[in-house]
Formats: C-alpha cells, structure tokens, sequence
C-alpha cells in the first residue's frame, strides 16, 4: 500500500478517536489495533500519538510518548520521528519513546512525524503543559480574597443597622413590673406606705433611632450601637398605705451598646461567615430626664421615688434588661447584634451571580477570615465548574496550578489611592475558570470574514489564493471557513503579560483547520497553534471584563498537521499571527464581564484594577446608590 493524503476528517477522526479510546485501558490493544490496520487498502494512513493526550500535565522532567502509524506500508517509510528523533524501527507499527520537557516555556508540543520516500509527511501533535495541576472538581485552595477596609466597613454600617431587629417596646413591653413594693413610709411599726412602678404602653416605650459604628481590630471587630431618645414611661400606684396613682416619664438621650465580635466560617457550611460575641456587652447611658403628674401632700414621697426610679432605671433595671437582651443567644446560638452582622456579611453574594453570568458552577466556602486594624479579609477556596459542557467542546481532566501566596493588603490600592473593597483572583482559580468556559464552548469559533482593515471580506478560495497560492487549485469562488477549537484550555502563569498587562495568557494547541463552507468534513488544511498573550482588564458599568491582547509574532508558535494542497509552510508563518488575531474578540467575547456581587445595595466605582501581590486583583469604593 502506497502513503496516501486523505483530507476527509470524519473517517480519519474515527479511526484516531478509536485508538486512542483503545490505548486508555492497554498498550496491547493499540498494537493489536496498529497491526490489523497494516495493509488494509482502503485505510486512511496516519500517525497517532496515543499517550499523553493533548492538554496533559506533568511535574516530571520527561514524559513517554507511544504512538502508532495506521495503514500505511513500512516499505515506503523513509523514517519516523518524534520532535525530529527517530523512533524506527516501529513494533508492529508502534513506537514509544521518551521527550524532555522544557519547564520554562511550560507548554511543550509534542510532534510526531512519518516522513514518506517521497517527502510525504505525516504529522500528528499533542500539548504537555510542565507544571502542576488541579484536577477537575478539586478546590483551589487559597483562591479569592475578599477586603472591606474600615472606610468599607463604615459604609455598609446603614446597611447592617437596617437588619438589626432592635424593637425597645418589645424588649420593654407594657406591664413590665420595674420598682417592686417600694417603701415610701417607714416608721418603728414597720413600712406603712409602699408603691410599685410598671411600664406603661400609652406611649410604649421607644427610642427615635439609632446607629451602629463597626470598627475592625486585631482579631476582632467592635461593634457598638448607639440608641438616641430612650423614652419610658412608668405607671406608679400604691401598694398599701395612702392610695394614689400617677405616671412618670423618663428619658435618655444616648444609650451606647458596646461589643466585641470574632468573624470566622460557619463551621457546618463555610460558605458563611459566623458571628461571635466575644464577652457580654456593656451598655452606658447618658442625659437622662424626668418628668411627672405626681404632686400634693405626697410631693416629698415622689421626690424620693423619682431619685429612686432613675437610680434603678440605670442601674439595675433598664441597662441589666438591655444587656440580658442583647446577651441571649437565638437556637443557632447568635446574639442580635452577632445575627444582624451576620446576615449583612452573608447578604454579599460573590459565587452565584459570577458564576451564572458566565455560565459555570463556582463554590467559594471561607477557610479563613481575619481582622486587623485596617479592615477584615475573607479568605475562600475555589471550584469552578462547567454547568453545561457544549457537547462539541474537549473535555479537560485538570487545569494549570499556579503556586502562589495569598494576598496582604495595606490602606491604598497599588495606585497609591484609598479603597473600601478589593476582590482578587488567584491564577489557579482563574485557570479553573478558564477550563470549565473551554468546556462550555469558550472559543468554539468558525470564521468566515477576515478584515485586512478595510472592512471585512468573505472568506473564499481566491482570497486564499492571494495570500496562499496552493489554494489556487480550488474554484476561486468556493466559500472556505476557518474552524477554530481549542485542543486544551488556556491558561495564565502568574507573570505579567508580554507588555505589562495584568497577566500572561497561554493559548496551548489552539487548533485552526480551512474547510470548505459547503462541506467542513474536508480538510484543506490544519494547523495547531500555541502562543503568549496579555490578559488585560477593565471595569464598566459595576462588570468586570478581561481583555486579550494580540501576541508578537515571537510569541507563537505552530504545526501543520494536515497539508492536502501542499501550502508553502514559510508562508503560513506569516498569516498566523493574522490568523489568530482573528481568534482575539472570540477569547475576549466568551470570557464574558464579570458582575459584581451586590454589596448590600452599594453603588461600585473603581479605583484600580492591579495585581496585589500574584493576584489579579480590583479596588473599588462603595457609596450609597443614588
């Protein structure tokens, strides 16, 4: 049997599909499989790297590659190569072999060529990332941070005021016994006159507002709340003695509730955030007044009760019934103040809305919070997910880790301006991002306009023709698509980009195949694409949008896979840039914006988009919305 070009991808698609499916579970099927192909004359020839897969990771220095050449007669076999090594002789039409890795350019093609007596070649290419990975559905840990500074904390203190559930007449409520069995007459027979003092509910009691002040500390917050216009009135009767009745208003301009609270994840969901007071609160009160109906012959007996009452108004009744109030624990074990806390934090929603914005499943649970006197940081794992893989997309087993330290953070954004609220990504998370949207379908494209500038032209075989002259073989008004699919997810390294972006992004075995529009399953020609990008981003309208840069021609490189019209591989050089510039708005569009949690009704402006330490990070200010 003579070596062949077939440029039909269904049939050869299946026939390297089923090889590789076969050599998942024994190398022996792939020779018994290789074996049976060999001199079968109607086979599609072809050679096929089984192991590794494209879009495998390894933190060792070399890797195993073992392979097979279909259909094709070892006769006309001039030699077999392996990133330009041979591998002859074949074992059965087999070859393993073994490929240093190159760890600092992290993404390694792996091409494996059948060189023909008569020049033909053969070509099949897979993409080995060096470096550490997160297989799919683990966490990356350490991967998003969350900072309110204390400017922050202040402007979410209305907020959290809004869910304290502070009702004084409920605390209070009318009938509450306040003095018992006061003794206004004694004499050497004993008390002869007592009176008792309840709560009166016309007016209930009530306070005119109040106000909370949240001050972050070193492992702790204070929270203090601060009530304006303490009102009570108290109904005042005989007990024995003298009959009489009368009322008596007392007022306090401030009452001040003091505490100190500790922030950590709930331990039975730590998606959350557990508040906890630490000690009993401490409550103070200030600018009392007094005013009464009570008069007559028992004046000097209401003068002493009145010194009485605010005393114990003070002291013993109003400021321990406060503190009991705010002390007691509700069945999950929170105080009122702890609770109002803790659902104001819970109420800042980072995963779902992300996560559905982009079309993927993100679990952020806290593994860690902590206060300082600058603010309080939430610390979260990560697990991004795809929520509905398109069906035509790969299916990825790990994305790139990038080992990275968590962030610390000061009072200004790196461009030296204050900040209420910063949100960092770390690259491993940001990876995982980027392999659950490859398998959603992020850069699934085919393109059939290319824009010289001009405006865009309909792709054809005569503009092709222009640029490619192979291509002149072809009817010049056949309307021809590039088919672009990424073979493995791209991923960023942790380094700034090529031009000082936020950012590198690696595109690793972006394959680009020339069909015709009429018929795709024909291929005219194939490439696989790696390249280095910068991976900007920009906030508009409260989304966060990435942006992707075009790479420097000495930032890609390629492969022809297949080459049926026998195109001038010089000259595709100098497209592939055009190319993949092409592939730019695709990446950019499907990365989609990024919707910021609702803080609480807070309006988002920016301040800074940087890197905080290696984390791709955005510091904004809140402020009321309008």
């Amino acid at each position: 049997m003579q070596m062949m070009r077939v440029i039909r991808r269904t049939v050869q698609g299946s026939v390297r599909g089923r090889a590789r499916q076969s050599a998942q579970g024994s190398f022996l099927a792939l020779v018994l499989l290789a074996a049976a192909s060999i001199g079968c004359n109607d086979g599609v020839p072809a050679v096929m790297i089984v192991t590794p897969v494209t879009g495998s990771f390894t933190t060792a220095p070399t890797v195993q590659v073992q392979g097979v050449v279909l259909n094709v007669d070892p006769a006309v076999i001039a030699d077999v190569r392996v990133n330009g090594v041979s591998v002859l002789p074949l074992a059965a039409g087999t070859f393993t072999t073994t490929v240093t890795l190159d760890t600092v350019a992290v993404v390694n093609p792996i091409v494996a060529e059948v060189i023909g007596n008569s020049g033909t070649v053969l070509r099949d290419r897979v993409t080995v990332i060096a470096g550490d990975s997160i297989a799919d559905g683990d966490f990356s840990l350490d991967g998003i941070a969350l900072r309110l500074t204390e400017a922050g904390l202040d402007e979410i203190e209305p907020q959290v005021k809004s869910l304290v559930p502070l009702d004084l007449a409920a605390l209070v409520p009318p009938g509450t016994l306040i003095v018992d069995n006061f003794c206004y007459q004694d004499s050497f027979l004993g008390c002869i006159g007592r009176v008792d003092a309840t709560i009166s509910g016309s007016p209930p009691p009530s306070i005119s507002d109040f106000a909370i002040d949240i001050d972050p500390m070193t492992n702790q917050v204070a929270a203090d709340v601060t009530l304006f216009d303490l009102f009570l009135r108290a109904n005042v009767f005989a007990v024995t003695g003298i009959g009489f009745s009368c009322t008596l208003d007392v007022s306090s301009a401030t009452t001040v509730i003091m505490a100190d609270y500790e922030l950590s994840p709930d331990a039975l969901d730590p998606s959350v955030v557990d508040v906890t007071q630490l000690g009993p609160v401490n409550v103070s009160f200030g600018g009392f007044n007094d005013s009464t109906n009570c008069g007559g012959f028992l004046g000097f007996i209401v003068e002493a009760f009145i010194g009485l009452f605010i005393s114990d108004l003070q002291n013993d009744f109003v400021k321990p019934g406060l503190e009991d109030f705010l002390n007691a624990t509700d069945p999950a074990g929170n105080t009122p103040i702890a609770a109002a806390i803790e659902v104001a934090l819970n109420a800042v929603e980072i995963a779902g809305p992300i996560g559905e914005a982009i079309g993927v499943s993100l679990e952020a649970p806290l593994f860690d919070i902590t206060e300082d006197t600058g603010g309080v940081t939430l610390g979260s794992d990560a697990r991004i997910t795809a929520s509905m893989p398109d069906p035509n997309a790969v299916d990825l087993l790990a994305s790139y880790h990038v080992d990275q330290a968590f962030p610390t953070f000061g009072p200004l954004a790196p461009n030296g301006q204050p900040y209420d609220l910063a949100m960092c990504i770390s690259g491993s998370a940001f990876n995982q991002l980027l392999k659950a949207e490859v398998e959603s379908g992020l850069l699934l494209a085919s393109v059939t306009e290319l824009d010289f500038g001009s405006g865009p032209i309909q792709l054809t075989a005569g503009l092709l023709a222009v640029l490619l002259p192979s291509f002149g073989v072809l009817d010049p008004a056949e309307l021809l698509r590039f088919d672009i699919r990424p073979g493995a997810a791209p991923f960023v390294t942790g380094e700034p980009g090529p031009s000082g972006e936020l950012a590198t992004l690696r595109l690793a075995d972006l394959q680009v195949t020339v069909v015709p529009d009429a018929d795709p399953s024909v291929i005219l020609a194939e490439l696989s694409v790696d390249g280095a990008l910068g991976l900007d981003a920009d906030f508009v309208a409260g989304e966060l949008a990435f942006l992707v840069t075009p790479p420097e021609p000495e930032d890609i490189s390629f492969t022809v896979i297949e080459n049926p019209l026998h195109v001038d591989e010089v000259l595709v050089s100098s497209l592939v840039p055009q190319l993949l510039s092409l592939a730019i708005p695709a990446l950019s569009s499907s990365l989609g914006s990024f919707p910021f949690p609702d803080f609480l009704g807070l309006q988002l402006s920016l301040v800074d988009v940087d890197r905080n330490g290696e984390f791709i990070s955005v510091f904004l200010d809140l402020a009321p919305a309008p």
